[in-house]
Protein backbone atom coordinates (compact mmCIF):
# COMPACT_ATOMS: atom_id res chain seq x y z
CA UNK A 1 0.00 0.00 0.00
CA UNK A 2 1.54 3.75 -0.37
CA UNK A 3 -0.09 6.99 -0.79
CA UNK A 4 -1.13 8.64 -3.91
CA UNK A 5 0.86 11.34 -5.33
CA UNK A 6 -1.21 13.44 -7.70
CA UNK A 7 1.66 14.40 -9.30
CA UNK A 8 3.31 11.14 -9.80
CA UNK A 9 2.15 8.52 -12.86
CA UNK A 10 2.88 6.06 -10.08
CA UNK A 11 -0.39 7.33 -8.22
CA UNK A 12 -2.50 6.11 -10.94
CA UNK A 13 -4.58 3.42 -10.40
CA UNK A 14 -6.59 1.08 -13.17
CA UNK A 15 -9.36 -1.04 -12.18
CA UNK A 16 -9.54 -3.12 -15.82
CA UNK A 17 -12.34 -5.19 -17.16
CA UNK A 18 -14.76 -5.38 -14.00
CA UNK A 19 -18.28 -5.79 -14.27
CA UNK A 20 -18.87 -1.84 -13.36
CA UNK A 21 -22.30 -1.40 -11.23
CA UNK A 22 -22.85 2.02 -10.18
CA UNK A 23 -26.92 2.36 -9.50
CA UNK A 24 -26.95 6.27 -9.41
CA UNK A 25 -25.39 6.37 -12.52
CA UNK A 26 -27.68 3.20 -14.30
CA UNK A 27 -24.60 1.45 -15.33
CA UNK A 28 -24.06 -2.08 -15.44
CA UNK A 29 -21.27 -3.06 -18.16
CA UNK A 30 -18.15 -4.06 -18.46
CA UNK A 31 -15.21 -1.33 -18.03
CA UNK A 32 -12.47 -0.10 -16.50
CA UNK A 33 -12.73 2.59 -13.53
CA UNK A 34 -9.73 5.11 -13.49
CA UNK A 35 -8.58 6.90 -10.24
CA UNK A 36 -5.79 9.22 -10.19
CA UNK A 37 -4.93 12.19 -7.42
CA UNK A 38 -7.76 11.35 -5.18
CA UNK A 39 -10.48 11.35 -7.97
CA UNK A 40 -12.15 9.11 -10.13
CA UNK A 41 -11.03 10.15 -13.64
CA UNK A 42 -12.18 8.06 -16.19
CA UNK A 43 -15.05 5.50 -16.40
CA UNK A 44 -15.58 3.31 -19.45
CA UNK A 45 -14.47 0.68 -21.95
CA UNK A 46 -10.87 0.88 -22.32
CA UNK A 47 -10.64 4.02 -20.40
CA UNK A 48 -7.46 2.91 -18.54
CA UNK A 49 -5.75 2.54 -22.13
CA UNK A 50 -4.92 6.14 -21.91
CA UNK A 51 -3.05 5.60 -18.58
CA UNK A 52 -1.80 2.38 -19.45
CA UNK A 53 -0.12 3.02 -22.41
CA UNK A 54 2.67 5.29 -23.24
CA UNK A 55 2.64 7.44 -25.54
CA UNK A 56 5.03 6.63 -28.82
CA UNK A 57 8.42 7.43 -28.37
CA UNK A 58 8.15 7.85 -24.81
CA UNK A 59 11.07 6.92 -22.56
CA UNK A 60 10.84 3.60 -21.08
CA UNK A 61 10.95 2.92 -17.36
CA UNK A 62 9.60 4.91 -14.85
CA UNK A 63 5.78 5.51 -12.72
CA UNK A 64 3.62 3.28 -14.12
CA UNK A 65 -0.37 2.93 -13.31
CA UNK A 66 -1.25 0.18 -11.24
CA UNK A 67 -3.35 -2.08 -13.03
CA UNK A 68 -5.98 -4.13 -10.82
CA UNK A 69 -7.58 -7.18 -13.20
CA UNK A 70 -10.98 -7.34 -12.15
CA UNK A 71 -12.26 -9.79 -15.27
CA UNK A 72 -14.85 -11.49 -13.68
CA UNK A 73 -15.37 -9.24 -10.70
CA UNK A 74 -17.96 -6.99 -9.30
CA UNK A 75 -16.71 -3.39 -9.50
CA UNK A 76 -18.88 -0.63 -7.41
CA UNK A 77 -18.45 2.37 -5.50
CA UNK A 78 -16.74 2.61 -2.18
CA UNK A 79 -19.55 0.94 -0.16
CA UNK A 80 -20.15 2.82 3.09
CA UNK A 81 -20.90 1.33 6.42
CA UNK A 82 -23.47 3.60 7.94
CA UNK A 83 -23.21 2.36 11.32
CA UNK A 84 -20.38 0.35 12.93
CA UNK A 85 -18.47 0.79 16.50
CA UNK A 86 -15.03 1.92 15.90
CA UNK A 87 -13.09 3.38 18.63
CA UNK A 88 -11.33 0.40 20.50
CA UNK A 89 -10.19 1.70 23.52
CA UNK A 90 -13.10 4.15 24.07
CA UNK A 91 -16.34 1.58 23.36
CA UNK A 92 -14.82 -1.60 24.91
CA UNK A 93 -16.85 -3.63 22.37
CA UNK A 94 -15.55 -1.47 19.35
CA UNK A 95 -13.71 -3.38 16.13
CA UNK A 96 -10.84 -1.34 14.76
CA UNK A 97 -11.93 0.73 11.78
CA UNK A 98 -9.86 -1.53 9.33
CA UNK A 99 -11.50 -4.23 10.22
CA UNK A 100 -15.21 -2.80 9.44
CA UNK A 101 -13.69 -0.91 6.78
CA UNK A 102 -10.98 -1.70 4.15
CA UNK A 103 -9.91 -5.77 5.31
CA UNK A 104 -13.54 -6.01 4.11
CA UNK A 105 -13.18 -4.11 0.66
CA UNK A 106 -15.22 -1.22 2.37
CA UNK A 107 -13.36 2.09 2.49
CA UNK A 108 -15.60 4.46 4.54
CA UNK A 109 -17.33 3.62 7.53
CA UNK A 110 -19.40 5.91 9.67
CA UNK A 111 -19.48 5.01 13.68
CA UNK A 112 -22.78 4.88 15.45
CA UNK A 113 -22.81 7.13 17.99
CA UNK A 114 -20.30 5.45 20.10
CA UNK A 115 -19.13 9.16 21.48
CA UNK A 116 -20.64 12.04 23.33
CA UNK A 117 -19.74 15.28 22.36
CA UNK A 118 -17.02 15.76 25.69
CA UNK A 119 -15.01 12.71 23.51
CA UNK A 120 -15.52 13.50 20.63
CA UNK A 121 -12.14 15.26 19.67
CA UNK A 122 -10.00 12.31 21.00
CA UNK A 123 -12.63 9.78 18.98
CA UNK A 124 -11.80 11.64 15.74
CA UNK A 125 -8.22 11.60 16.62
CA UNK A 126 -7.80 8.21 16.74
CA UNK A 127 -10.30 7.75 13.61
CA UNK A 128 -8.02 10.02 11.63
CA UNK A 129 -4.60 9.17 13.17
CA UNK A 130 -1.87 7.33 10.44
CA UNK A 131 -2.67 4.04 11.82
CA UNK A 132 -6.17 4.07 10.66
CA UNK A 133 -6.79 3.43 6.65
CA UNK A 134 -10.47 3.50 6.26
CA UNK A 135 -12.39 6.41 6.33
CA UNK A 136 -14.25 7.12 8.99
CA UNK A 137 -17.19 9.80 9.46
CA UNK A 138 -19.50 9.52 12.56
CA UNK A 139 -23.07 10.30 14.38
CA UNK A 140 -22.57 11.69 17.75
CA UNK A 141 -24.89 11.03 20.41
CA UNK A 142 -26.14 14.55 21.84
CA UNK A 143 -24.67 14.08 25.71
CA UNK A 144 -21.86 15.72 26.91
CA UNK A 145 -20.66 12.13 28.67
CA UNK A 146 -22.00 8.89 26.15
CA UNK A 147 -19.41 6.09 25.60
CA UNK A 148 -20.87 2.83 24.22
CA UNK A 149 -19.91 0.03 26.06
CA UNK A 150 -20.80 -3.74 26.74
CA UNK A 151 -22.25 -2.93 30.13
CA UNK A 152 -23.95 -0.04 28.90
CA UNK A 153 -22.10 2.15 31.54
CA UNK A 154 -24.04 5.46 30.83
CA UNK A 155 -27.14 3.89 31.14
CA UNK A 156 -26.04 1.55 34.71
CA UNK A 157 -25.12 5.10 35.83
CA UNK A 158 -28.43 6.58 34.64
CA UNK A 159 -26.40 9.90 32.68
CA UNK A 160 -27.81 8.78 29.71
CA UNK A 161 -30.99 10.19 31.02
CA UNK A 162 -30.28 12.77 32.89
CA UNK A 163 -31.12 16.33 31.64
CA UNK A 164 -28.04 17.85 33.33
CA UNK A 165 -25.86 15.53 30.41
CA UNK A 166 -27.94 17.68 28.14
CA UNK A 167 -26.13 21.15 26.82
CA UNK A 168 -27.58 22.03 23.01
CA UNK A 169 -25.37 24.78 22.57
CA UNK A 170 -22.27 22.44 23.34
CA UNK A 171 -23.41 19.89 21.52
CA UNK A 172 -24.28 22.57 18.65
CA UNK A 173 -20.91 23.63 18.93
CA UNK A 174 -19.09 20.64 18.71
CA UNK A 175 -20.51 19.61 15.29
CA UNK A 176 -19.86 23.14 14.09
CA UNK A 177 -16.25 22.51 14.44
CA UNK A 178 -16.09 18.66 13.33
CA UNK A 179 -18.75 19.40 10.85
CA UNK A 180 -16.56 17.38 7.77
CA UNK A 181 -16.17 14.37 10.39
CA UNK A 182 -20.17 14.85 11.81
CA UNK A 183 -22.52 13.42 9.91
CA UNK A 184 -25.36 14.15 12.03
CA UNK A 185 -26.59 12.60 15.89
CA UNK A 186 -27.65 9.06 17.07
CA UNK A 187 -29.88 9.40 19.72
CA UNK A 188 -30.54 6.89 22.44
CA UNK A 189 -34.32 8.04 22.93
CA UNK A 190 -33.78 7.63 26.83
CA UNK A 191 -37.16 9.21 28.80
CA UNK A 192 -37.35 11.06 32.55
CA UNK A 193 -40.43 12.59 33.87
CA UNK A 194 -42.51 11.24 30.55
CA UNK A 195 -42.52 8.58 28.89
CA UNK A 196 -44.15 9.71 25.77
CA UNK A 197 -41.29 12.65 25.33
CA UNK A 198 -37.61 12.17 25.30
CA UNK A 199 -35.58 15.31 25.60
CA UNK A 200 -32.78 13.82 24.37
CA UNK A 201 -34.27 13.43 20.62
CA UNK A 202 -36.47 16.49 20.83
CA UNK A 203 -32.81 18.48 21.77
CA UNK A 204 -31.31 16.74 18.80
CA UNK A 205 -33.60 17.83 16.39
CA UNK A 206 -33.58 21.35 17.29
CA UNK A 207 -30.25 21.75 16.65
CA UNK A 208 -30.01 19.32 14.25
CA UNK A 209 -30.97 21.36 11.03
CA UNK A 210 -30.60 19.13 7.97
CA UNK A 211 -28.40 16.65 9.58
CA UNK A 212 -29.84 13.63 9.68
CA UNK A 213 -30.65 11.55 13.26
CA UNK A 214 -30.32 8.16 13.92
CA UNK A 215 -32.41 6.14 16.41
CA UNK A 216 -32.55 2.53 17.39
CA UNK A 217 -35.52 0.18 17.47
CA UNK A 218 -34.88 -1.68 21.21
CA UNK A 219 -34.45 -0.74 24.19
CA UNK A 220 -31.94 -0.24 26.39
CA UNK A 221 -31.00 -2.01 29.72
CA UNK A 222 -31.22 0.10 33.22
CA UNK A 223 -33.07 3.20 31.70
CA UNK A 224 -36.31 4.12 30.36
CA UNK A 225 -36.93 5.40 26.62
CA UNK A 226 -39.46 6.09 24.63
CA UNK A 227 -41.25 3.05 22.59
CA UNK A 228 -40.64 1.67 19.27
CA UNK A 229 -43.64 3.23 18.11
CA UNK A 230 -43.06 6.72 19.68
CA UNK A 231 -39.88 6.76 18.37
CA UNK A 232 -40.82 6.34 15.03
CA UNK A 233 -43.41 8.71 15.34
CA UNK A 234 -40.90 11.27 16.35
CA UNK A 235 -38.73 10.95 13.09
CA UNK A 236 -38.18 13.77 10.22
CA UNK A 237 -38.03 13.23 7.01
CA UNK A 238 -34.52 12.18 6.39
CA UNK A 239 -33.87 10.58 9.51
CA UNK A 240 -32.78 6.88 10.17
CA UNK A 241 -33.89 3.81 12.18
CA UNK A 242 -31.99 1.24 12.42
CA UNK A 243 -32.56 -2.31 13.58
CA UNK A 244 -35.51 -1.58 11.24
CA UNK A 245 -35.91 -5.46 10.91
CA UNK A 246 -35.53 -7.18 13.85
CA UNK A 247 -38.21 -8.92 15.83
CA UNK A 248 -40.29 -7.96 17.97
CA UNK A 249 -40.10 -4.14 16.84
CA UNK A 250 -43.43 -3.47 16.78
CA UNK A 251 -43.73 -2.64 12.92
CA UNK A 252 -45.32 -5.82 12.25
CA UNK A 253 -48.93 -7.00 13.53
CA UNK A 254 -51.63 -8.91 12.98
CA UNK A 255 -49.26 -12.06 13.21
CA UNK A 256 -46.46 -10.59 10.36
CA UNK A 257 -48.76 -10.11 7.76
CA UNK A 258 -49.39 -5.98 8.05
CA UNK A 259 -47.19 -3.23 9.20
CA UNK A 260 -48.41 -0.96 12.21
CA UNK A 261 -50.11 2.53 10.91
CA UNK A 262 -47.38 4.59 13.06
CA UNK A 263 -44.50 2.53 10.50
CA UNK A 264 -46.58 2.92 7.82
CA UNK A 265 -46.45 6.76 8.35
CA UNK A 266 -42.73 7.05 9.11
CA UNK A 267 -41.80 5.18 5.97
CA UNK A 268 -44.33 7.41 3.57
CA UNK A 269 -42.99 10.52 5.08
CA UNK A 270 -39.46 9.59 4.15
CA UNK A 271 -37.59 8.19 7.68
CA UNK A 272 -35.38 5.67 6.17
CA UNK A 273 -35.01 1.98 7.46
CA UNK A 274 -31.95 0.50 8.00
CA UNK A 275 -30.62 -2.91 8.48
CA UNK A 276 -28.15 -2.34 11.72
CA UNK A 277 -27.79 -6.14 11.72
CA UNK A 278 -25.67 -6.50 14.71
CA UNK A 279 -25.89 -9.82 16.36
CA UNK A 280 -29.66 -9.84 17.33
CA UNK A 281 -31.41 -7.28 15.42
CA UNK A 282 -31.99 -8.49 12.22
CA UNK A 283 -34.04 -11.56 11.49
CA UNK A 284 -34.70 -13.06 8.29
CA UNK A 285 -38.18 -13.30 9.31
CA UNK A 286 -39.57 -9.93 9.37
CA UNK A 287 -36.98 -9.07 6.40
CA UNK A 288 -39.17 -11.41 4.58
CA UNK A 289 -42.40 -9.83 6.01
CA UNK A 290 -41.69 -6.19 5.19
CA UNK A 291 -39.78 -7.22 2.05
CA UNK A 292 -43.24 -8.77 0.94
CA UNK A 293 -45.19 -5.84 1.81
CA UNK A 294 -43.26 -3.16 -0.01
CA UNK A 295 -40.67 -1.92 3.22
CA UNK A 296 -37.13 -2.63 1.58
CA UNK A 297 -33.95 -1.18 3.41
CA UNK A 298 -32.94 1.99 2.02
CA UNK A 299 -29.57 1.52 3.66
CA UNK A 300 -27.48 -1.76 4.80
CA UNK A 301 -25.52 -1.67 7.62
CA UNK A 302 -23.82 -3.52 9.91
CA UNK A 303 -23.57 -2.28 13.42
CA UNK A 304 -20.48 -4.13 13.61
CA UNK A 305 -18.79 -4.91 16.82
CA UNK A 306 -16.71 -7.22 19.06
CA UNK A 307 -19.84 -9.16 19.89
CA UNK A 308 -20.39 -10.02 15.95
CA UNK A 309 -17.57 -9.38 13.85
CA UNK A 310 -16.74 -13.57 13.88
CA UNK A 311 -20.62 -14.22 13.32
CA UNK A 312 -23.32 -14.00 12.75
CA UNK A 313 -22.48 -10.16 10.75
CA UNK A 314 -18.96 -10.57 9.74
CA UNK A 315 -18.90 -7.77 7.22
CA UNK A 316 -20.86 -5.46 5.13
CA UNK A 317 -20.19 -7.75 1.89
CA UNK A 318 -21.77 -10.56 3.84
CA UNK A 319 -24.61 -8.48 5.34
CA UNK A 320 -25.66 -7.40 1.93
CA UNK A 321 -25.63 -10.73 0.93
CA UNK A 322 -28.10 -12.12 3.16
CA UNK A 323 -30.28 -9.25 1.72
CA UNK A 324 -29.27 -10.57 -2.04
CA UNK A 325 -30.43 -13.93 -1.05
CA UNK A 326 -33.68 -12.63 0.49
CA UNK A 327 -34.80 -11.81 -3.67
CA UNK A 328 -33.47 -8.15 -3.62
CA UNK A 329 -31.91 -7.94 -7.42
CA UNK A 330 -28.03 -6.90 -6.73
CA UNK A 331 -28.15 -3.58 -8.42
CA UNK A 332 -30.62 -2.54 -5.80
CA UNK A 333 -28.79 -4.12 -3.24
CA UNK A 334 -25.35 -2.43 -3.94
CA UNK A 335 -27.29 0.92 -4.16
CA UNK A 336 -28.67 0.42 -0.50
CA UNK A 337 -24.61 0.18 0.52
CA UNK A 338 -23.65 3.20 -2.12
CA UNK A 339 -25.47 5.91 -3.28
CA UNK A 340 -27.95 5.59 -0.34
CA UNK A 341 -25.65 5.95 2.57
CA UNK A 342 -24.36 8.67 1.09
CA UNK A 343 -27.60 10.30 0.97
CA UNK A 344 -28.44 9.69 4.28
CA UNK A 345 -25.01 11.19 5.42
CA UNK A 346 -25.52 14.26 2.84
CA UNK A 347 -22.60 13.28 1.22
CA UNK A 348 -23.91 11.93 -2.42
CA UNK A 349 -21.66 15.29 -3.84
CA UNK A 350 -18.52 12.92 -2.90
CA UNK A 351 -19.58 9.62 -2.33
CA UNK A 352 -21.79 6.93 -3.50
CA UNK A 353 -21.42 7.05 -6.86
CA UNK A 354 -18.07 6.58 -9.69
CA UNK A 355 -18.74 9.94 -11.30
CA UNK A 356 -15.58 11.52 -12.48
CA UNK A 357 -14.81 13.96 -9.98
CA UNK A 358 -15.91 11.95 -7.17
CA UNK A 359 -13.61 11.11 -4.34
CA UNK A 360 -11.49 8.05 -5.25
CA UNK A 361 -13.31 5.23 -2.93
CA UNK A 362 -14.05 2.06 -4.47
CA UNK A 363 -14.92 -1.52 -4.09
CA UNK A 364 -13.99 -4.92 -5.23
CA UNK A 365 -16.16 -8.04 -5.17
CA UNK A 366 -16.25 -11.47 -5.88
CA UNK A 367 -19.37 -13.60 -6.72
CA UNK A 368 -19.09 -16.83 -5.12
CA UNK A 369 -21.63 -18.90 -6.85
CA UNK A 370 -22.61 -21.98 -5.11
CA UNK A 371 -24.44 -23.34 -1.70
CA UNK A 372 -24.18 -20.55 0.78
CA UNK A 373 -25.39 -20.37 4.15
CA UNK A 374 -25.99 -17.30 5.95
CA UNK A 375 -27.20 -16.92 10.01
CA UNK A 376 -29.04 -13.83 11.41
CA UNK A 377 -28.01 -15.47 14.92
CA UNK A 378 -31.32 -17.25 15.33
CA UNK A 379 -32.20 -18.58 11.79
CA UNK A 380 -29.77 -20.02 8.99
CA UNK A 381 -31.34 -20.28 5.37
CA UNK A 382 -29.46 -21.61 2.50
CA UNK A 383 -28.64 -19.06 -0.36
CA UNK A 384 -27.29 -19.72 -4.10
CA UNK A 385 -24.52 -17.26 -4.40
CA UNK A 386 -22.41 -14.90 -1.78
CA UNK A 387 -20.19 -11.29 -2.00
CA UNK A 388 -17.02 -11.87 -1.25
CA UNK A 389 -14.72 -8.44 -0.45
CA UNK A 390 -11.69 -8.55 -3.18
CA UNK A 391 -10.59 -5.06 -2.32
CA UNK A 392 -10.85 -1.24 -2.30
CA UNK A 393 -9.48 1.60 -4.09
CA UNK A 394 -9.71 4.04 -0.79
CA UNK A 395 -8.43 7.47 -1.10
CA UNK A 396 -7.15 6.95 -5.02
CA UNK A 397 -4.92 3.79 -3.09
CA UNK A 398 -5.58 0.08 -3.64
CA UNK A 399 -5.82 -2.42 -0.41
CA UNK A 400 -6.18 -5.97 -0.69
CA UNK A 401 -9.42 -7.29 1.47
CA UNK A 402 -7.62 -9.77 3.95
CA UNK A 403 -11.14 -10.12 5.97
CA UNK A 404 -13.86 -12.55 6.52
CA UNK A 405 -14.56 -14.48 3.36
CA UNK A 406 -12.01 -12.78 1.31
CA UNK A 407 -8.83 -14.87 -0.61
CA UNK A 408 -6.75 -13.93 1.94
CA UNK A 409 -8.63 -15.09 5.18
CA UNK A 410 -9.59 -18.35 2.93
CA UNK A 411 -5.79 -19.72 2.13
CA UNK A 412 -5.55 -18.94 5.90
CA UNK A 413 -8.16 -21.38 6.30
CA UNK A 414 -10.34 -19.08 8.07
CA UNK A 415 -13.08 -16.95 6.30
CA UNK A 416 -14.20 -15.19 9.91
CA UNK A 417 -10.29 -14.29 10.42
CA UNK A 418 -7.78 -12.09 8.32
CA UNK A 419 -4.81 -13.48 6.86
CA UNK A 420 -2.81 -11.48 8.94
CA UNK A 421 -4.88 -11.92 12.32
CA UNK A 422 -5.66 -10.58 15.12
CA UNK A 423 -2.47 -9.65 16.20
CA UNK A 424 -1.68 -6.70 13.87
CA UNK A 425 -5.28 -5.70 14.80
CA UNK A 426 -4.24 -4.89 18.00
CA UNK A 427 -0.59 -3.44 17.58
CA UNK A 428 -2.81 -0.99 14.98
CA UNK A 429 -5.17 0.00 18.18
CA UNK A 430 -2.18 0.59 20.44
CA UNK A 431 -0.34 2.60 17.80
CA UNK A 432 -3.53 4.49 16.67
CA UNK A 433 -4.84 4.96 20.87
CA UNK A 434 -1.35 6.63 21.17
CA UNK A 435 -1.26 9.31 18.57
CA UNK A 436 -4.72 10.05 19.76
CA UNK A 437 -3.69 10.37 23.54
CA UNK A 438 -0.92 12.60 22.04
CA UNK A 439 -4.01 14.94 20.81
CA UNK A 440 -6.44 15.05 23.49
CA UNK A 441 -5.35 18.52 24.96
CA UNK A 442 -5.84 19.96 21.73
CA UNK A 443 -8.60 18.90 20.60
CA UNK A 444 -10.68 18.48 23.79
CA UNK A 445 -12.05 21.41 25.39
CA UNK A 446 -12.39 22.35 29.32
Amino acid sequence: MRDPNPGDAASVTVLAGGRVIDPANGIDTIADVVCAGGQIVAVGPAAGAAYTTPPAGAPTGGGAAEIIDCAGLVVTPGLIDLHVHAYPGLGDFCVHPDRAGVEVGVPVVVDGGTSGVRTLGISRAFAQSPAIHTRVLAFMDPCLLYLATKDFIAHRLEIANDPRNLDLDAAAATVEEHKDYVIGFKVRATTTEDDRVSPFLEGAKAIAGDLPIMIHLGKYPYTKSLTNLDALAALRPGDIVTHAFRGHSGALVNDGTAVHPVFAEAAARGVRLDVGHSGSDFRFASARALLDLGYPPYTISTDLNLFNEDGPVYSLPETMSKIWSLGVPLADVIAMATVNPAASIRRSAELGTLGVGRAAEVSVLRVEEGPAAFSDGFETIAGERRLAPVGCVRGGTWIEATGPFSAAARAAGDPGAAANGLPRRQAGVAAASAAAESLTYQQTSP
